[in-house]
């Protein structure tokens, strides 16, 4: 899901997400339009926005269809008469509605298929775009501006519903609190991750070595070298507690964009101490990754892909198994009395992330109004709101109690199942209650009045009408929907196909899937990071549509064999002597299959490479033979068979091998030499074993691979760093160089490929 605010300001500089939304969505403050209740304990089911600046577009939220629209009536000129419907309450409301209709995915697989429908209320006028006969919108395109309501100008009520159906793929539940005996959803994981730390649980004052839970290193006395030292447990849990780990993803001021957050919270939500920060932990993953798998003997070693996940999600769920499962994810946590280093991967640890809308953040699904009609009479929400304890809540006490940072949040949090007030049908069964005198209604409404309120009532009712809106529906605050989906950015094939128009639907289709879950992966999925990786991949893979580098011009010949599906067997054409693919078949270049000098035939005389192709597309010089390259460091033939592949394009034996190596499907140091384009020190020394790639297609052919083998290049390079400074020419370039710095003259291009993405995906 890709949303944003109705309204849409610039972003200032070093302004994080949450504090952007809540400036461009003001107003609904307890007793002027807030959610769920009004100021009467009536239920209220979105927020009356303030528009953040004069005459403001109100923008879709999400891209979507327009299921219904109405077009606000004209106010009377002159002095408004009283009896006017739309005047009731001392001032003019305007009639004006849009609804839309979003079907997206918040995940992988279709129980994240989600629909929902956002509701623009009180607009004073309504884009002509819209009325066309089942128009469809994008996220950020116009809808109209916000009018009057009660004479308050510039003032929009946004409203956000799902049906049950949907409630269930939204928040993985249908009622109750989260269940943390089982870990949370693997479809759908974004925000932060939290765990389930039970009681019992030992925690260490000093962090521990990478693989062992229960020692750290320091010098001995006795010899002075280092070694090590068994720990004792400084404190042990009395309580379940909820870890959160949370990576700033790029948000923040300059310093701080790639460091990790751990908050601690009791089970009632209750943080303790302020929250822990790792500086630079996020850029630090792929190296921190890399360092734990090491620390494993070489036969043992985890895949570093594996272990990777389990530091961004706290578990695997990627298709590379954690192996050994008990590779310990130390953390430096609060708990009650002090700080200490707890195991977040021990084997009765549970994780969840955003996605599943833990209780402790606050989150709750109310669905115990009784009678259903206006009045909040759940006993959930008047608990928060009893400040006395006896069960009676007066209008003025839960005023004030509404605005308490801790109530607050729960009431922002809530998701609740009530009647909508904009169903004029019902209005007697929801209303009739504010004729008769009671603790929530003091002063009794007469029949006059109770007239002159059905007809306001019937002036602004449309549901449900042909809007296709459910009968029985949940409603959310609409600024913490929008804030917690923003974390998501999974992408429809719709936000692709505006990314890559000119790309064939069954390709964007074939790796659509693929890129969400790398870009997830990765936390290439903000704004930002994810418009540089589709610039690049604009360029390196022509919008999608050439994962593999060819011998000859795509353009001028996309049916030679060197551009064909791979699925029977890698392309090795022995009279290929393309001079770019033989390039490779030296050393001194960091790209290709061997390193640190040129290859050397056995009297020391510098090798002959085909350097390119003359205009009778002859080779210009002779390419390297059998018996004159070392096999031991490379072969005739390896340019070709480890061509560029994927979606950064993979080139190089070396590439190749640490692809390989991050995936687990092989193991440097035991399936080959770790220095293995050196020759042996000593002449009687076996020669150096190369890494045995023998399917170097497992790039071309699975869509998953192709497209991981660019994140794991953006990882180890720590592309993302670079992108979170802007998506302007300066950290394009710095990306582009990342990727391809020989290729200066298609910057240009990346850039544009980047900024095009960027109007799809940012704010």
């Amino acid at each position: 899901m890709i949303i944003s605010p109705p309204y849409t300001l610039p972003r200032n500089a070093d302004e994080t997400d949450e504090a952007w939304i809540r400036r461009c969505m003001p107003g609904g403050e307890p007793g002027d339009g807030s959610y769920p209740l009004s100021h009467a304990l009536q239920w209220h089911g979105g927020l009356h926005l303030i528009e953040p600046e004069a005459n403001a577009q109100v923008r879709a939220i999400a891209d979507g269809d327009v299921v219904y629209w109405r077009e606000p009536s004209d106010q009377p000129k002159g002095s408004l008469p009283l009896d006017h419907p739309q005047a009731y309450g001392g001032g003019w409301t305007d009639n004006g509605v849009v609804i839309l209709k979003h079907t997206t995915e918040i995940g992988d697989g279709p129980q994240s298929r989600v629909t929902f429908f956002s509701i623009y209320m009180h607009l004073r006028q309504i884009d002509a775009k819209l009325k066309q006969p089942k128009a469809r919108i994008y996220r950020k395109a116009p809808l109209g501006r916000a009018g009057s309501v009660f004479g308050a100008t510039g003032r929009l009520h946004f409203e956000i519903v799902c049906d049950d159906a949907n409630l269930k793929r939204l928040v993985g539940r249908t009622s109750g609190q989260l269940d943390t005996a089982a870990n949370g959803r693997t479809d759908a994981v974004y925000g932060a991750m939290y765990f389930c730390v039970p009681a019992g649980t030992p925690v260490y004052g000093e962090k521990p070595i990478l693989n062992n839970p229960v020692a750290h290193r320091q010098p001995m006395r006795s010899t002075g070298t280092m070694g090590n030292v068994a720990l004792v447990a400084v404190h042990t849990t009395k309580q379940d507690l909820f870890v959160g780990q949370r990576y700033a993803g790029g948000q923040g001021v300059a310093g701080s964009r790639g460091d990790a957050y751990l908050s601690t919270y009791q089970f009632d939500g209750t943080q303790i101490g302020e929250a822990l920060e790792e500086s630079g932990a996020e850029y630090n993953l792929y190296r921190d990754a890399t360092a734990i798998s090491n620390a494993y003997p070489a036969s043992d070693r985890p895949a570093p892909s594996a272990v990777y996940e389990l530091l961004r999600f706290g578990r695997v769920i990627g298709p590379d198994a954690l192996n050994p499962p008990n590779v310990p994810h130390w953390r430096r946590i609060h708990y009650p009395g002090g700080v200490g280093w707890v195991n977040l991967n021990s084997a009765n640890v549970k994780v969840f992330s955003d996605a599943d809308f833990p209780h402790w953040m606050g989150w709750s699904l109310v669905d115990d109004s009784a009678d259903q009609d206006s009045r909040c009479d759940s006993a959930t929400i008047k608990r928060w709101l009893d400040v006395n304890g006896d069960g009676k809540v007066a209008p003025a006490e839960a005023l004030a109690r509404m605005g308490m940072p801790g109530v607050a949040l729960k009431l922002a949090r809530s998701i609740c199942k009530f009647p909508t007030e904009w169903n004029a049908a019902s209005f007697n069964r929801r209303l009739g209650w504010i004729k008769t005198s009671t603790v929530e209604n003091p002063t009794p409404v007469d029949a006059a009045n109770f007239e002159r309120l059905q007809a306001h009532i019937s002036a602004m009712a449309f549901w449900p009408g042909n809007t296709g809106l459910p009968e029985s529906h949940w409603h959310w605050n609409p600024r913490e929907f929008i804030r917690l989906f923003r974390l998501c950015g999974w992408l429809s094939d719709l936000a692709l196909s505006r990314i890559y128009p000119d790309t064939p639907v069954e390709i964007r289709t074939r790796y659509l899937g693929a890129l969400n879950r790398v870009l997830r992966r990765y936390g290439m999925n903000t704004p930002k990071r994810a418009a540089h990786f589709f610039g690049q991949g604009h360029v390196e893979t022509m919008d999608l549509r050439l994962m593999v580098e060819g011998s000859v011009s795509f353009a001028r010949n996309p049916g030679h064999a060197s551009f064909q599906s791979e699925n029977n067997g890698f392309y090795a054409d022995p009279l290929d002597l393309y001079g770019y693919f033989h390039n490779y078949e030296r050393q001194g270049n960091d790209l290709g299959n061997v390193q640190k000098s040129q290859l050397r035939d056995a009297v020391g005389r510098l090798l002959p490479i085909v350097i390119g192709r003359d205009t009778r597309n002859r080779p210009v010089v002779t390419a390297p033979t059998i018996d004159q390259i070392d096999p031991a460091r490379s072969q005739v033939g390896d340019g070709v068979k480890f061509r560029g592949r994927g979606f950064k394009q993979l080139t190089g034996r070396s590439n190749y091998a640490q692809y390989w190596v991050f995936r687990g499907w092989l193991r440097s140091g035991h399936d080959f030499d770790e220095n293995w384009w050196t020759p042996p020190r000593y002449p009687a020394d076996p020669p150096r074993r190369p890494p045995p790639i023998l399917n170097p297609q497992a790039i071309s052919v699975n869509e998953f691979n192709c497209i991981d083998s660019g994140g794991q290049f953006a990882a180890r390079n720590n592309v993302a760093r670079s992108a979170d400074g802007g998506v302007n020419r300066a950290d394009a370039d710095n990306v582009s160089r990342i990727v391809n710095r020989w290729d200066a003259p298609s910057f240009e291009r990346r850039f544009n490929g980047a900024v095009n993405s960027y109007e799809v995906l940012g704010p």
